[in-house]
């Protein structure tokens, strides 16, 4: 999409324009795609250009910078981009009025309109540049102080991860993509929302195999995983997803110093779906005992075997194992064996 879809919003005037230039395409647009709010001026709000050209423009909204009026520069800015988007002033002074914000103690406007900035005008603004004051906007934001009756001291990192996304999205492959993806999960877990923790770490892991905190990102993943099951102990699925990321770990980095760790939650958790595997087998032969139908009867002892044999064939270091033996023989002692 090119800029002045993004930035061509000025009031009536603005609307009438586009319907005579492009027909129906007005209503198309809101349709097919969210509007964005970039540049929407109110009634009250009409800054025009006070010179004739983009180029007398931008000297003009230097000059008013130099001189310290800050504001008076960001109208000046704004004024050119929307009057002439698609001229090579325009991202110069889309980035010059970024910086005035900042200046003016305007952190979070001025992300989205670096934000803007990125996604109008590729290739023709410092990329490193904007990105690193991006960065600097959005951990500024995860690492203030705020205080609840001017005494308790807390953060709210939660509120920078939007940002994070946006960064992350705008380069794959940026210096600090990895770096964010690590502390987006990293959030989400001290915030106990493990199931998106779960998630972001999967994406650090699949998108940055062969990182520094790959190996930290994947044990993490396993250890939300093994959270998340033991707040859901109903959940099976959420237990054998845990015990195949665990397992997943281990034979990616057996040698790790998380290893230790991974193994204790692994047996704990093997040992409970071993536990589960034995109660159901034992439900199977507690129905056969009650059951007057010799079909029923001879069917849920062949189920209860196969849950047996499942216990020692996938948990045969379990304390279960042993007695899924014992209780396998009963049943084929008792005509279940077949």
């Amino acid at each position: 999409m090119q800029p002045w879809n993004h930035i061509l919003r000025v009031g009536v005037a603005g609307l009438l324009l586009a319907a005579l230039t492009a027909g129906g395409w007005a209503a198309e647009d809101k349709k097919d795609e969210p509007k964005q709010a970039r540049h929407d001026l109110g009634w009250w709000e009409h800054y025009r250009a006070s010179e004739k050209t983009p180029e007398a423009q931008l000297t003009w909204a230097n000059e008013l910078k130099d001189a310290g009026h800050t504001i008076r520069a960001s109208k000046a800015c704004l004024a050119l981009v929307n009057s002439w988007p698609e001229s090579s002033q325009a991202p110069v002074a889309q980035l010059m009025y970024c910086r005035l914000l900042e200046q003016r103690g305007k952190p979070a406007k001025a992300f989205e309109e670096y934000q803007f900035l990125v996604e109008a005008y590729a290739g023709f603004f410092p990329y490193d540049e904007v990105m690193d004051r991006m960065y600097a906007i959005a951990d500024g934001l995860a690492t203030r102080d705020r205080y609840f009756l001017f005494v308790i001291k807390f953060k709210t990192p939660e509120e920078a991860i939007p940002l994070f996304e946006k960064l992350i999205r705008n380069g794959t492959q940026w210096k600090r993509a990895a770096e964010l993806q690590f502390r987006i999960a990293r959030i989400y877990e001290k915030a106990q929302q493990y199931d998106l923790a779960i998630e972001a770490y999967g994406a650090y892991h699949q998108r940055y195999p062969m990182s520094p905190l790959a190996e930290q990102a994947l044990f993490g993943q396993g250890r939300c995983c093994y959270a998340y099951s033991r707040e859901n102990p109903v959940a099976l699925d959420l237990r054998e997803n845990a015990v195949a990321v665990l397992q997943g770990f281990l034979d990616w980095y057996p040698y790790s110093a998380m290893a230790g760790e991974a193994r204790a939650c692994l047996a704990e958790l093997q040992r409970d779906l071993a536990g589960g595997l034995y109660g159901q087998a034992a439900l199977y032969e507690k129905t056969a005992r009650f059951s007057g139908d010799k079909r029923e009867r001879r069917n849920s002892l062949t189920a209860a075997r196969i849950c047996y044999e499942r216990v020692i064939d996938e948990f045969p270091h379990s304390v279960w194992a042993e007695q899924a033996h014992v209780r396998i023989a009963e049943i084929k002692r008792q005509g279940g064996g077949a």
